[in-house]
């Protein structure tokens, strides 16, 4: 008779476990990706708020008279002050609240100085 020849691979079990192992991780690893999911939403809102600012506050500048105002950008609203600093000064001032997805409220603002021409 011959002898059988020692098979070499993994049982089953041994398969099984590691498939076991491999979920338990990737599991706890779920939180973690809601968590950076959140936090880039949220990123991403406060810079478009900081870019609507900064072109808004631009324009302000660009403009001999500025004058206060506001508007509405679907769930964004900014509105801008204007008033004497000092004389031959201008402050500016660009704030913008606006709903992020979860219904949460945020604000942001910008203040900047004009001279007189």
């Amino acid at each position: 008779m011959k002898g059988k020849k020692k098979q070499k691979g993994f049982t089953l079990i041994e398969v099984l476990a590691g498939m076991v192992i491999m979920s338990v991780g990737l599991l706890l690893l779920l939180p973690m990706m809601v968590t950076s999911i959140n936090a880039n939403n949220h990123a991403r809102s406060s810079t478009e708020a900081s870019m609507l600012i900064k072109d808004k506050m631009e324009d302000l500048k660009n403009e001999n008279t500025p004058v206060a105002g506001s508007d509405t950008l679907g769930t964004t609203i900014r509105t801008w002050t204007v008033s004497n600093a000092a004389v031959n000064l201008t402050q500016l001032t660009v704030t913008i609240n606006w709903i992020d997805e979860r219904g949460n409220g945020h604000t942001n603002s910008m203040t900047s100085y004009k001279s007189a021409r």
